[in-house]
């Protein structure tokens, strides 16, 4: 049974993740967005049976009718249900609510949902680079982008400001993760006040950024950096959503890092490559990441440098467990 879904979202990287996870759900509908003039929105409204609106109360205001296009105002009058709001009063997406709401039966069940086992609703990993920026960047790049996949993806930087990544300009250098670190050790706080200090990055994370003063994360201490963990494993275990977090750990003294990642579910400790000294030299540090771990693993990685012969590796990374 055809039908067409209206999703009125101007963020496009929202909207092509609400695309993909409804249209999972609901194959047979034309999923368009209006404000992007195309003939797929004619051809969802000649052949489908009925309309369904979704909007993005934020932007358009709670009665769905401010500064809205007459193409939108159309939609509406056309369609027979009230439309949907996409974003919940915490400011939450929760496709399970969204497709409550729109009273269709999902054709099948979420593949992503039915692969994942019922115990493992997402996972923290931890990533500590000996590294330069742009190396450490790269490698997140190729190897992390997968974690996005979740329902919701969140990155914590726990470095110095002077060592946080640029993004073409966004607003999450604004230094949100010193309030977040100030914020997260009152009673008051709970797991999902975390979103309200986030806002996205490039690779599709939802990320704190960098702290307001160079040094911030290390003032503020490592205590306080585990108890922000801890408050995202009691987001990850408390909610129906499946969330996963990066965790990136620079500057902590040996003693410290222990601590800091014990709970999590996989510790990657980068070196440059150039020679395995480095682990050598790091032995200790991994050994007691590795008898810290309640649930996890401790692993090795290496970038190596552009005059390696690569025919043998031609991914350019060396790795083994611990």
């Amino acid at each position: 049974m055809a039908f067409s879904i209206k999703i009125y979202e101007k963020d496009k990287y929202m909207y092509a993740l609400m695309k993909a996870r409804i249209g999972a759900l609901y194959p047979e509908a034309y999923i368009t967005d209006p404000y992007l003039e195309s003939r797929t929105d004619t051809d969802g409204d000649m052949f489908g049976e009925f309309t369904k609106v979704l909007y993005n109360p934020k932007q358009f205001g709670e009665d769905f009718g401010l500064e809205l296009p007459e193409s939108a105002i159309r939609s509406i009058k056309e369609c027979m249900d009230k439309p949907v709001p996409t974003i919940d009063r915490d400011g939450l997406v929760d496709c399970k609510k969204i497709c409550s709401a729109l009273g269709i039966d999902p054709s099948h069940d979420s593949e992503p949902l039915t692969e994942t086992k019922a115990q493992d609703k997402g996972r923290i990993e931890v990533l500590i680079p000996f590294v330069y920026i742009s190396d450490r960047e790269k490698y997140i790049k190729d190897n992390y982008l997968e974690m996005t996949n979740a329902d919701l993806s969140l990155r914590l930087d726990f470095t110095s400001r002077l060592r946080a990544p640029e993004d073409e300009g966004s607003e999450f250098m604004a230094g949100n993760m010193t309030g977040l670190l100030e914020a997260c050790a009152s009673r008051r706080f709970d797991p999902n006040d975390i979103l309200k200090y986030c806002s996205r990055d490039s690779m599709g994370f939802l990320t704190p950024g960098a702290s307001k003063g160079d040094d911030d994360v290390y003032d503020i201490g490592s205590t306080r950096c585990r108890i922000l963990l801890d408050k995202c494993r009691q987001l990850i275990t408390d909610g129906s959503r499946l969330i996963n977090v990066l965790v990136i750990a620079e500057g902590f003294r040996s003693a410290e890092l222990p601590v800091l990642v014990s709970d999590c579910d996989k510790v990657t400790i980068l070196f440059s490559g150039k020679n395995r000294n480095e682990e050598t030299a790091a032995s200790g540090l991994i050994s007691s990441i590795s008898r810290a771990l309640t649930r996890g693993t401790v692993v090795t990685d290496y970038i190596c440098p552009a005059d390696m012969n690569l025919k043998n590796n031609p991914s350019g990374l060396i790795g083994e467990a611990i």
